[in-house]
């Protein structure tokens, strides 16, 4: 085991969009950053493979063995499989959609569980925050989509969604034990579009950008520097909650 006067901090996903960011805004001299993910990004970078669901327990397991006891649990992992775009009301499958809740709801639930797990059987009083988002609650307005080749994706709700729904059941369960479960909810941030490599269509950011109070989309490094927030000594008492970060999207 490594660094162990340090903090671990276990960033699943952090080679995304956000990933890096988040490694970015905590890379300090007080932090074990490690960052669990299928391509490489950072110092401290281990192959880990979110939709291998049978494998799981024991790869975390495995990671807890290389890198140490975590502190702190930040899953920022978008994992997809088929074909993410045809999930949508009009193409709407039903293998499809149970592969990818299962990929993506199924794997935050496994991995978050055996981290807290670890933390309790240590007596680490640590930190969990998943990524979920806006629209966990709130309806994909399709006026957002208009004269883009973006759709609205209703697996994607089901699965942000639950993430709140975990968060909220664990925070309940794993408080008594000293830990603080959260999840943090963006509206869209700018970049690429999941399941492309292509950035944003500049109509979508005008429309959605004129449904917001900033009038513009989130920056990841915005969202890093929320998330850097709540896994700081400064954020004790709040647990439990779905912290919103969308410029006002949903206030309007």
């Amino acid at each position: 085991m490594k660094n162990q006067n340090k903090k671990n901090i276990y960033v699943v996903g952090g080679s995304g969009l956000l990933g890096k960011s988040i490694i970015n805004a905590l890379d300090n001299k007080e932090n074990n950053i490690i960052n669990l993910d299928i391509k490489k990004f950072g110092n401290n970078f281990s192959f880990f493979d979110c939709t291998k669901l049978k494998s799981l327990k024991k790869n975390i397991n495995t990671q807890f063995l290389k890198h140490g006891f975590p502190n702190i649990l930040i899953n920022c992992s978008y994992p997809i499989v088929g074909n993410w775009s045809k999930n949508n009301f009009e193409n709407l499958n039903l293998q499809n959609t149970k592969s990818n809740i299962e990929a993506h709801l199924l794997s935050y639930t496994i991995i978050a569980n055996e981290f807290a797990k670890k933390m309790v059987s240590k007596n680490i009083k640590g930190k969990i925050i998943l990524l979920s988002s806006i629209y966990g609650f709130l309806a994909q307005n399709s006026n957002n989509y208009k004269k883009t080749n973006m759709r609205e994706n209703v697996t994607y709700t089901l699965i942000k969604s639950g993430i709140i729904g975990l968060i909220k059941q664990m925070a309940f369960f794993y408080g008594k034990r000293g830990l603080e479960v959260n999840s943090v909810s963006p509206g869209a941030v700018l970049g690429h579009v999941k399941g492309s490599n292509k950035k944003q269509n500049k109509k979508f950011i005008s429309q959605y950008s004129n449904n917001t109070a900033l009038k513009r989309l989130a920056k990841p490094e915005e969202v890093a520097n929320l998330i850097k927030f709540l896994s700081s000594n400064e954020c004790s008492y709040i647990t439990g909650q779905n912290i919103i970060i969308d410029g006002g999207y949903s206030s309007i």
